[in-house]
């Protein structure tokens, strides 16, 4: 009788694992480390040599609410801080830094797609985790 509980017991365990690890796995496929902004038409907008960039304070909201959206995924970061725009041109990057566990780590961010009309764009940028 014990052994059958014990079989049960660890058969439901293995089977609780596997559909966590599914869930996270299908979450973490939904899990888009990018965003798109209209910065002229949300009056967010700077410039940056001439150019449209997106705001260093909508970068560092962005990946403050984003980074880490489920708790087993990713690691729980506070007091982001980008060093300045980011400017709308596709490939322009920064390198924003963040606290994890009272270590500072880099996170990697650039623009992937800018569309629309020059003066005022939608600008696509992503974050790494």
């Amino acid at each position: 009788m014990q052994r059958g509980f014990l079989v049960g017991a660890v058969g439901g365990a293995v089977a609780v694992a596997a559909v966590a690890g599914v869930v996270t796995w299908l979450c973490a496929a939904k899990d888009v480390q990018h965003t798109t902004v209209n910065p002229v038409a949300r009056g967010l907008y700077v410039k940056v040599d001439d150019r449209l960039a997106v705001a260093d304070t909508v970068l560092e909201a962005r990946i403050q609410g984003w980074y880490h959206p489920l708790p087993w995924l990713g690691r729980e970061i506070h007091d982001v801080s980008c060093p300045s725009h980011l400017k709308a041109v596709v490939g322009a990057s920064e390198t924003c830094t963040a606290r994890s566990g009272g270590e500072r780590i880099s996170i990697p961010v650039r623009v992937i797609d800018v569309e629309g009309d020059p003066a005022e764009p939608r600008v696509t940028w992503k974050f790494d985790r």
